[in-house]
Protein backbone atom coordinates (compact mmCIF):
# COMPACT_ATOMS: atom_id res chain seq x y z
CA UNK A 1 0.00 0.00 0.00
CA UNK A 2 1.24 3.65 -0.93
CA UNK A 3 2.21 5.67 1.44
CA UNK A 4 -0.87 7.83 2.59
CA UNK A 5 1.19 10.87 4.77
CA UNK A 6 0.11 14.19 3.67
CA UNK A 7 -3.63 12.55 2.10
CA UNK A 8 -7.17 12.99 3.23
CA UNK A 9 -9.45 10.61 3.70
CA UNK A 10 -12.80 10.90 4.54
CA UNK A 11 -12.67 13.99 7.06
CA UNK A 12 -9.59 12.86 7.95
CA UNK A 13 -5.86 14.23 7.36
CA UNK A 14 -3.40 11.84 7.74
CA UNK A 15 -0.10 13.42 9.03
CA UNK A 16 2.35 10.76 10.61
CA UNK A 17 2.13 6.58 10.52
CA UNK A 18 2.10 5.34 14.17
CA UNK A 19 2.10 1.66 13.51
CA UNK A 20 1.61 -1.07 10.74
CA UNK A 21 0.70 -4.29 11.38
CA UNK A 22 -0.33 -7.48 8.98
CA UNK A 23 -3.35 -6.03 7.64
CA UNK A 24 -3.28 -2.48 7.86
CA UNK A 25 -1.41 0.57 8.71
CA UNK A 26 -2.17 3.00 11.57
CA UNK A 27 -2.27 6.60 10.77
CA UNK A 28 -2.07 9.75 13.70
CA UNK A 29 -4.43 11.90 11.70
CA UNK A 30 -6.75 15.65 12.38
CA UNK A 31 -10.31 15.70 12.45
CA UNK A 32 -10.64 19.78 11.85
CA UNK A 33 -14.58 19.71 12.70
CA UNK A 34 -13.92 18.38 16.04
CA UNK A 35 -10.63 20.02 15.90
CA UNK A 36 -9.19 16.89 17.58
CA UNK A 37 -6.38 13.93 16.84
CA UNK A 38 -7.73 10.66 15.86
CA UNK A 39 -5.90 7.32 14.41
CA UNK A 40 -7.16 6.20 11.47
CA UNK A 41 -6.16 2.46 10.60
CA UNK A 42 -6.42 1.65 6.91
CA UNK A 43 -6.84 -1.71 5.59
CA UNK A 44 -3.58 -2.85 2.87
CA UNK A 45 -6.19 -3.37 -0.39
CA UNK A 46 -3.27 -5.90 -1.17
CA UNK A 47 -5.39 -8.09 1.77
CA UNK A 48 -9.01 -7.52 0.14
CA UNK A 49 -8.83 -8.39 -3.17
CA UNK A 50 -10.56 -11.43 -3.64
CA UNK A 51 -10.14 -11.94 0.12
CA UNK A 52 -13.78 -11.86 1.55
CA UNK A 53 -12.65 -12.86 4.45
CA UNK A 54 -10.20 -10.76 5.26
CA UNK A 55 -12.93 -7.59 4.67
CA UNK A 56 -15.67 -9.42 6.39
CA UNK A 57 -13.60 -9.67 9.82
CA UNK A 58 -12.58 -5.34 9.37
CA UNK A 59 -16.39 -4.65 8.85
CA UNK A 60 -16.92 -6.99 12.14
CA UNK A 61 -14.28 -4.89 13.91
CA UNK A 62 -15.98 -1.54 13.54
CA UNK A 63 -19.45 -2.27 13.94
CA UNK A 64 -19.10 -4.77 16.95
CA UNK A 65 -16.53 -3.22 18.83
CA UNK A 66 -18.11 0.39 17.91
CA UNK A 67 -21.41 -1.13 20.24
CA UNK A 68 -19.34 -1.84 23.30
CA UNK A 69 -17.93 1.25 25.94
CA UNK A 70 -15.00 0.04 28.12
CA UNK A 71 -12.63 1.95 29.77
CA UNK A 72 -10.03 0.00 28.86
CA UNK A 73 -11.28 -0.95 25.45
CA UNK A 74 -10.11 1.69 22.48
CA UNK A 75 -13.17 3.75 21.65
CA UNK A 76 -14.36 3.41 17.90
CA UNK A 77 -15.26 6.72 16.56
CA UNK A 78 -15.91 6.02 12.83
CA UNK A 79 -15.93 3.96 9.78
CA UNK A 80 -15.42 3.93 6.14
CA UNK A 81 -14.32 3.29 2.44
CA UNK A 82 -12.98 5.60 0.27
CA UNK A 83 -11.72 4.48 -3.10
CA UNK A 84 -11.60 1.55 -2.55
CA UNK A 85 -9.65 1.74 1.08
CA UNK A 86 -11.55 0.39 4.10
CA UNK A 87 -10.90 2.01 7.18
CA UNK A 88 -11.58 2.55 11.43
CA UNK A 89 -10.91 5.54 13.37
CA UNK A 90 -10.29 5.49 16.66
CA UNK A 91 -9.37 7.63 19.55
CA UNK A 92 -5.59 8.74 19.47
CA UNK A 93 -3.74 7.70 22.34
CA UNK A 94 -0.25 8.24 23.26
CA UNK A 95 2.25 6.62 25.31
CA UNK A 96 3.25 3.40 23.09
CA UNK A 97 2.25 0.31 23.71
CA UNK A 98 2.94 -2.41 26.65
CA UNK A 99 5.02 -3.87 23.85
CA UNK A 100 7.28 -0.97 24.11
CA UNK A 101 7.75 -1.92 28.06
CA UNK A 102 8.69 -5.26 28.08
CA UNK A 103 12.38 -5.21 27.62
CA UNK A 104 12.92 -8.58 29.45
CA UNK A 105 13.01 -7.47 32.94
CA UNK A 106 10.18 -8.64 34.89
CA UNK A 107 7.67 -5.69 36.23
CA UNK A 108 6.59 -5.08 39.86
CA UNK A 109 4.12 -8.40 39.98
CA UNK A 110 1.31 -5.80 42.15
CA UNK A 111 1.46 -3.59 38.61
CA UNK A 112 1.54 -6.64 36.17
CA UNK A 113 -1.47 -7.68 37.56
CA UNK A 114 -3.04 -4.55 37.96
CA UNK A 115 -2.44 -4.69 34.24
CA UNK A 116 -3.59 -7.66 33.81
CA UNK A 117 -6.84 -7.30 35.61
CA UNK A 118 -7.94 -4.06 33.02
CA UNK A 119 -7.23 -6.39 30.14
CA UNK A 120 -9.18 -8.76 31.69
CA UNK A 121 -12.69 -6.86 32.16
CA UNK A 122 -11.91 -5.75 28.64
CA UNK A 123 -12.16 -9.24 27.41
CA UNK A 124 -15.00 -10.32 29.92
CA UNK A 125 -16.89 -7.13 28.61
CA UNK A 126 -16.40 -8.07 24.96
CA UNK A 127 -17.40 -11.83 25.70
CA UNK A 128 -20.20 -10.82 26.77
CA UNK A 129 -20.92 -9.38 24.08
CA UNK A 130 -20.00 -12.22 21.66
CA UNK A 131 -16.78 -11.19 20.60
CA UNK A 132 -13.42 -13.07 21.09
CA UNK A 133 -10.50 -11.04 20.41
CA UNK A 134 -8.09 -14.11 19.03
CA UNK A 135 -4.53 -11.98 18.79
CA UNK A 136 -4.34 -10.56 22.56
CA UNK A 137 -0.83 -9.70 22.40
CA UNK A 138 1.90 -6.62 24.06
CA UNK A 139 1.51 -4.93 20.69
CA UNK A 140 -2.38 -4.40 20.90
CA UNK A 141 -2.52 -3.26 24.81
CA UNK A 142 -1.61 0.67 24.52
CA UNK A 143 -0.74 2.41 28.02
CA UNK A 144 -2.18 5.87 28.06
CA UNK A 145 -0.63 6.15 31.59
CA UNK A 146 1.28 3.65 33.50
CA UNK A 147 -1.02 1.55 35.19
CA UNK A 148 -4.16 2.35 32.64
CA UNK A 149 -4.27 -0.41 29.46
CA UNK A 150 -6.37 0.01 26.37
CA UNK A 151 -7.31 -2.81 24.33
CA UNK A 152 -7.03 -2.57 21.02
CA UNK A 153 -7.23 -3.95 17.08
CA UNK A 154 -10.22 -6.59 17.49
CA UNK A 155 -9.73 -6.88 13.67
CA UNK A 156 -9.48 -10.71 13.96
CA UNK A 157 -12.25 -11.05 16.66
CA UNK A 158 -15.11 -13.80 16.01
CA UNK A 159 -18.73 -13.16 16.40
CA UNK A 160 -20.16 -15.69 18.37
CA UNK A 161 -23.46 -15.37 17.59
CA UNK A 162 -22.82 -14.89 13.78
CA UNK A 163 -23.86 -18.50 11.97
CA UNK A 164 -21.40 -17.88 9.40
CA UNK A 165 -18.22 -18.77 10.17
CA UNK A 166 -15.39 -16.11 8.69
CA UNK A 167 -13.06 -18.65 9.42
CA UNK A 168 -12.61 -21.68 7.68
CA UNK A 169 -11.28 -25.07 9.96
CA UNK A 170 -7.57 -25.26 10.02
CA UNK A 171 -6.44 -21.97 9.70
CA UNK A 172 -4.78 -20.37 12.36
CA UNK A 173 -5.20 -16.99 13.15
CA UNK A 174 -3.35 -14.68 16.11
CA UNK A 175 0.45 -14.17 16.78
CA UNK A 176 2.75 -17.97 17.77
CA UNK A 177 3.73 -16.54 20.79
CA UNK A 178 0.35 -15.91 22.44
CA UNK A 179 -1.67 -18.65 20.82
CA UNK A 180 -3.83 -20.95 22.47
CA UNK A 181 -3.08 -24.99 22.01
CA UNK A 182 -6.56 -25.03 20.15
CA UNK A 183 -5.75 -22.35 18.11
CA UNK A 184 -2.27 -23.63 16.60
CA UNK A 185 -4.07 -26.77 15.61
CA UNK A 186 -6.31 -24.85 13.55
CA UNK A 187 -9.32 -25.92 15.97
CA UNK A 188 -12.79 -24.13 16.83
CA UNK A 189 -12.12 -21.79 19.85
CA UNK A 190 -14.28 -19.62 22.22
CA UNK A 191 -13.71 -16.98 24.92
CA UNK A 192 -10.58 -19.45 26.50
CA UNK A 193 -8.49 -19.20 23.78
CA UNK A 194 -8.54 -14.85 25.22
CA UNK A 195 -7.80 -16.41 28.64
CA UNK A 196 -4.61 -18.55 27.48
CA UNK A 197 -3.65 -15.25 25.79
CA UNK A 198 -3.89 -13.00 28.86
CA UNK A 199 -2.31 -16.38 30.72
CA UNK A 200 0.71 -16.02 28.38
CA UNK A 201 0.52 -11.97 28.91
CA UNK A 202 0.92 -11.91 32.32
CA UNK A 203 3.81 -14.78 32.47
CA UNK A 204 5.95 -12.32 30.72
CA UNK A 205 5.29 -9.07 32.56
CA UNK A 206 6.27 -10.89 35.69
CA UNK A 207 9.17 -13.15 34.71
CA UNK A 208 10.24 -10.78 31.80
CA UNK A 209 10.33 -13.70 29.19
CA UNK A 210 6.91 -15.42 27.36
CA UNK A 211 6.71 -19.19 28.75
CA UNK A 212 7.71 -20.31 25.00
CA UNK A 213 10.04 -18.69 22.73
CA UNK A 214 11.96 -19.44 19.28
CA UNK A 215 12.87 -18.19 16.27
CA UNK A 216 10.48 -20.65 14.48
CA UNK A 217 6.71 -20.06 14.90
CA UNK A 218 5.62 -23.37 14.47
CA UNK A 219 7.99 -24.60 16.73
CA UNK A 220 6.65 -22.21 19.30
CA UNK A 221 3.83 -23.65 18.11
CA UNK A 222 4.55 -26.97 19.20
CA UNK A 223 5.42 -26.01 22.40
CA UNK A 224 2.15 -24.70 23.66
CA UNK A 225 0.94 -27.78 22.33
CA UNK A 226 3.01 -29.93 24.16
CA UNK A 227 5.45 -28.54 27.08
CA UNK A 228 4.91 -27.15 30.33
CA UNK A 229 5.61 -23.78 30.86
CA UNK A 230 8.43 -23.23 33.72
CA UNK A 231 7.07 -22.09 36.79
CA UNK A 232 7.22 -18.36 37.74
CA UNK A 233 8.17 -18.73 40.82
CA UNK A 234 11.28 -20.45 39.74
CA UNK A 235 12.65 -17.71 37.86
CA UNK A 236 11.31 -14.93 40.28
CA UNK A 237 10.73 -16.40 43.54
CA UNK A 238 8.87 -13.25 45.15
CA UNK A 239 5.83 -13.76 43.01
CA UNK A 240 3.31 -15.15 45.51
CA UNK A 241 2.36 -18.29 45.22
CA UNK A 242 -1.70 -17.26 44.29
CA UNK A 243 -0.34 -15.16 41.36
CA UNK A 244 1.42 -18.36 39.99
CA UNK A 245 -1.40 -20.02 40.45
CA UNK A 246 -3.95 -18.09 38.59
CA UNK A 247 -0.82 -17.71 35.19
CA UNK A 248 -0.78 -21.53 35.34
CA UNK A 249 -4.58 -22.27 35.05
CA UNK A 250 -5.01 -19.76 32.55
CA UNK A 251 -2.15 -21.96 30.68
CA UNK A 252 -3.55 -24.90 30.94
CA UNK A 253 -3.27 -27.31 27.17
CA UNK A 254 -7.11 -28.31 27.73
CA UNK A 255 -9.14 -25.33 27.63
CA UNK A 256 -12.07 -27.71 29.86
CA UNK A 257 -9.09 -27.03 32.92
CA UNK A 258 -8.48 -23.08 32.15
CA UNK A 259 -10.68 -20.60 33.77
CA UNK A 260 -14.10 -21.11 32.33
CA UNK A 261 -15.19 -17.62 31.86
CA UNK A 262 -12.71 -14.21 31.99
CA UNK A 263 -14.53 -12.85 34.65
CA UNK A 264 -12.97 -15.97 37.01
CA UNK A 265 -10.13 -14.96 36.38
CA UNK A 266 -10.21 -11.32 36.69
CA UNK A 267 -12.28 -12.09 40.27
CA UNK A 268 -9.23 -14.43 41.49
CA UNK A 269 -6.15 -11.32 40.38
CA UNK A 270 -8.52 -8.84 42.17
CA UNK A 271 -9.37 -10.46 44.90
CA UNK A 272 -5.03 -11.11 45.49
CA UNK A 273 -5.32 -7.35 45.01
CA UNK A 274 -7.38 -6.77 47.97
CA UNK A 275 -5.55 -9.16 50.23
CA UNK A 276 -2.84 -7.49 50.04
CA UNK A 277 -4.06 -4.05 50.54
CA UNK A 278 -6.30 -4.95 53.32
CA UNK A 279 -4.88 -4.19 56.58
CA UNK A 280 -7.45 -7.09 58.02
CA UNK A 281 -7.43 -10.18 56.17
CA UNK A 282 -10.93 -11.61 56.36
CA UNK A 283 -10.00 -15.47 55.78
CA UNK A 284 -8.17 -15.98 58.56
CA UNK A 285 -5.43 -17.48 56.38
CA UNK A 286 -1.70 -15.99 57.46
CA UNK A 287 -0.60 -13.10 55.43
CA UNK A 288 2.21 -14.30 52.70
CA UNK A 289 5.21 -12.33 52.69
CA UNK A 290 4.10 -10.09 50.35
CA UNK A 291 0.85 -9.37 51.79
CA UNK A 292 2.50 -8.56 55.66
CA UNK A 293 4.61 -6.23 53.80
CA UNK A 294 1.79 -4.19 52.48
CA UNK A 295 -0.24 -4.29 56.14
CA UNK A 296 3.07 -3.03 57.29
CA UNK A 297 3.15 -0.17 54.84
CA UNK A 298 -0.73 0.80 55.15
CA UNK A 299 -0.51 0.79 58.78
CA UNK A 300 2.24 3.17 59.10
CA UNK A 301 0.35 6.05 57.65
CA UNK A 302 -2.49 5.25 60.81
CA UNK A 303 -0.12 7.87 62.61
CA UNK A 304 -1.53 11.25 60.07
CA UNK A 305 -4.58 9.28 58.72
CA UNK A 306 -6.47 8.68 62.21
CA UNK A 307 -10.22 9.17 60.62
CA UNK A 308 -10.95 7.25 57.23
CA UNK A 309 -9.98 6.73 54.41
CA UNK A 310 -9.53 4.58 51.17
CA UNK A 311 -6.51 2.47 49.91
CA UNK A 312 -6.72 2.13 46.02
CA UNK A 313 -5.57 -1.27 44.98
CA UNK A 314 -2.65 -1.62 42.36
CA UNK A 315 -1.02 1.38 43.83
CA UNK A 316 -1.79 0.81 47.87
CA UNK A 317 -2.44 5.00 47.66
CA UNK A 318 -4.40 6.35 50.76
CA UNK A 319 -7.01 8.70 50.20
CA UNK A 320 -8.39 10.57 53.32
CA UNK A 321 -12.22 10.97 54.01
CA UNK A 322 -12.57 14.23 55.36
CA UNK A 323 -14.32 14.16 59.09
CA UNK A 324 -17.94 15.47 57.51
CA UNK A 325 -21.51 13.66 57.59
CA UNK A 326 -21.93 13.74 54.07
CA UNK A 327 -18.72 13.24 51.65
CA UNK A 328 -18.74 13.13 47.84
CA UNK A 329 -16.77 11.09 46.12
CA UNK A 330 -16.00 11.14 41.68
CA UNK A 331 -13.51 13.80 40.17
CA UNK A 332 -13.56 17.19 39.99
CA UNK A 333 -14.39 19.34 37.13
CA UNK A 334 -11.98 22.21 36.89
CA UNK A 335 -14.16 23.76 33.71
CA UNK A 336 -17.12 24.28 36.29
CA UNK A 337 -14.96 24.90 39.36
CA UNK A 338 -17.21 21.90 41.11
CA UNK A 339 -15.38 20.49 44.16
CA UNK A 340 -15.33 16.97 44.95
CA UNK A 341 -14.92 15.88 48.75
CA UNK A 342 -12.60 12.98 48.01
CA UNK A 343 -11.30 13.86 44.64
CA UNK A 344 -9.87 10.57 42.68
CA UNK A 345 -9.16 12.24 39.45
CA UNK A 346 -5.12 11.78 40.53
CA UNK A 347 -5.68 7.82 41.43
CA UNK A 348 -7.09 7.35 37.57
CA UNK A 349 -10.53 7.79 37.48
CA UNK A 350 -11.43 9.02 34.45
CA UNK A 351 -9.73 5.79 32.57
CA UNK A 352 -11.42 3.40 35.31
CA UNK A 353 -15.31 5.29 34.30
CA UNK A 354 -15.64 7.40 37.65
CA UNK A 355 -18.51 9.67 37.12
CA UNK A 356 -17.65 13.00 38.28
CA UNK A 357 -20.54 12.75 41.01
CA UNK A 358 -19.69 9.24 41.21
CA UNK A 359 -21.02 8.22 45.22
CA UNK A 360 -21.98 9.65 48.52
CA UNK A 361 -20.83 8.54 51.72
CA UNK A 362 -22.68 9.65 54.84
CA UNK A 363 -21.57 8.84 58.90
CA UNK A 364 -24.56 9.08 61.62
CA UNK A 365 -23.71 7.97 64.51
CA UNK A 366 -20.23 6.60 63.45
CA UNK A 367 -22.09 4.33 60.94
CA UNK A 368 -21.11 4.62 57.04
CA UNK A 369 -23.06 4.32 54.93
CA UNK A 370 -22.71 4.57 50.86
CA UNK A 371 -24.94 5.03 47.83
CA UNK A 372 -24.88 5.35 44.72
CA UNK A 373 -25.70 8.93 42.43
CA UNK A 374 -26.93 7.36 39.31
CA UNK A 375 -23.71 7.26 38.02
CA UNK A 376 -23.12 5.95 34.51
CA UNK A 377 -20.66 2.58 35.66
CA UNK A 378 -22.14 1.83 39.08
CA UNK A 379 -20.97 1.60 42.37
CA UNK A 380 -20.51 -1.80 43.96
CA UNK A 381 -19.97 -3.11 47.51
CA UNK A 382 -18.15 -6.46 48.22
CA UNK A 383 -19.12 -6.89 44.37
CA UNK A 384 -23.03 -6.39 44.88
CA UNK A 385 -24.37 -3.58 43.21
CA UNK A 386 -25.59 -0.10 44.91
CA UNK A 387 -28.61 1.14 43.56
CA UNK A 388 -28.88 4.84 43.16
CA UNK A 389 -29.88 6.75 46.12
CA UNK A 390 -30.34 3.46 48.25
CA UNK A 391 -27.89 3.91 51.71
CA UNK A 392 -25.74 0.51 51.94
CA UNK A 393 -23.89 0.22 55.09
CA UNK A 394 -20.38 0.39 54.95
CA UNK A 395 -17.59 -1.41 57.24
CA UNK A 396 -13.91 -1.03 57.51
CA UNK A 397 -12.15 -3.89 55.34
CA UNK A 398 -15.23 -3.56 52.61
CA UNK A 399 -14.58 -3.33 49.11
CA UNK A 400 -15.95 -0.51 46.90
CA UNK A 401 -15.76 -0.65 43.17
CA UNK A 402 -16.30 2.94 41.56
CA UNK A 403 -16.83 1.79 37.99
CA UNK A 404 -13.55 -0.07 37.55
CA UNK A 405 -11.70 1.90 40.26
CA UNK A 406 -11.05 -0.47 42.87
CA UNK A 407 -11.23 0.66 46.93
CA UNK A 408 -11.25 -0.38 50.00
CA UNK A 409 -12.67 1.49 53.09
CA UNK A 410 -10.66 1.69 56.26
CA UNK A 411 -12.11 3.26 59.09
CA UNK A 412 -8.44 3.97 60.22
CA UNK A 413 -7.14 5.14 63.84
CA UNK A 414 -11.05 4.79 64.60
CA UNK A 415 -10.97 1.05 64.53
CA UNK A 416 -10.60 -0.91 67.52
Amino acid sequence: MSNLIGTTIGSYNLVEEVGKGGMAIVYKAYQPNLDRWVAVKVLDPAYTTNNFEALARFRKEAKAIAGVRHPNILTIHDYGEEDGLEYIVTEYVEGGTLKDQLTGTPFDWKRAAVLAIGVGQALATAHSHGIIHRDVKPANVLLPRENWPLLADFGLAKIKEDRQSLTEPGITLGTPTYTSPEQALGEPIDQRADIYALGVLLYEMVTGRAPFASDRHFEVMLMHMSEPPPRPRDMVPEIPDKLESIILKALEKQPSDRYSQMADMVEDMETLMARVLSTKPTDGSPADEATSQATVEIDSLQSFLQGPHFTVAGSGAAVPIPRQDEVLIGRADPTSGMLIDVDLSGHGASGAGVSRQHARLVCQDDQWTVEDLRSTNGTYINKKPVSPFQPVSLKDGDRVDLGQLILVFHIGGEAK
